[in-house]
């Protein structure tokens, strides 16, 4: 019985190394697939993953991704309405998905430019914030140099307005007019006027964490002001890359038309 017991003891020992052996790799591989890659040790503080210098105001330099913004009405801070009016409900209903101007190779917009399927590179100095977008390798420029918007701006609308900047505490805020009307808010079909004005926030809410933070006011196609929140997440070592939209393009023919529900 003694040596029936003893063996059993001896057999479960066995059995629980064997598993700490098995399992320990697997825990390693767990912990190891959290980490991006090993973050390069020669470049600038934001693309080796550095703490920022010190200076008058947070650095939002860097390259950010948080995919792309699929409905606005999905990313609204608590307490916020998305409410359309009689007749941007009309062009919600009847939108024509294949005619997405992304699919059409269009400029996005200042919104849509940063939430994307590409990252994001925002490169900051202290007159001037650069928006650099990997799809197309598009740019937006706005200004932190205390000028006011060009006096002709809603008169010439352009693909992503006329933006001015200034810092209030820890967070930039942006106003922006004079956005052409060919652009959509998002994914889903929302659609604005040329007389769209928008107030962005660019805050950090740690080294690592951006969040874009929208307030959409447009009387044409809604009935009041509303905000939405993008998170975008800061991406160590990487770069962005070389991007063409019409390069070896072969499905903008097959595109058909999917209005309204259909394509959302």
């Amino acid at each position: 019985m003694k040596k029936c017991s003893l063996h059993l003891i001896v057999t479960a020992m066995t059995v629980f190394a064997l598993l700490v052996v098995m399992t320990a790799p697997a825990a390693a591989q767990g912990r190891g697939a959290q980490s991006r890659k090993p973050k390069p040790t020669v470049g600038a503080w934001w693309y080796k993953g550095d703490p920022q210098p010190p200076g008058p105001h947070p650095d939002l330099t860097g390259v950010w991704f948080g995919g792309p913004m699929n409905d606005i009405g999905r990313d609204l801070l608590p307490g916020q309405q998305l409410v359309l009016t009689l007749y941007g409900a009309e062009r919600y209903k009847k939108i024509d998905h294949a005619k997405d101007p992304n699919a059409q190779c269009l400029p996005p917009g200042p919104t849509r430019m940063v939430a994307r399927a590409h990252p994001t590179m925002i490169v900051q100095r202290p007159d001037v914030v650069a928006v650099l977008s990997e799809s197309e390798h598009i740019f937006r420029l706005i200004y932190t140099d205390g000028r006011s918007h060009p006096s002709d701006a809603t008169d010439n609308p352009a693909w992503f307005g006329y933006s001015v900047g200034k810092w209030e505490g820890d967070t930039l805020v942006v106003d922006t007019v004079g956005i052409n009307d060919r652009t959509w808010l998002d994914g889903a079909g929302h659609e604005h006027s040329d007389k769209l004005h928008m107030t962005e926030r660019f805050r950090l809410a740690d080294p690592d964490t951006f969040e874009f933070i929208v307030t959409y006011d447009d009387p044409v196609y809604f009935v009041k002001p509303f905000t939405s929140k993008k998170v975008l997440k800061r991406q160590i070592g990487d770069y962005i890359l070389d991007h063409a939209c019409l390069e070896n393009e072969k499905d903008l023919i097959k595109l058909r038309p999917t209005i309204g529900d259909e394509g959302r």
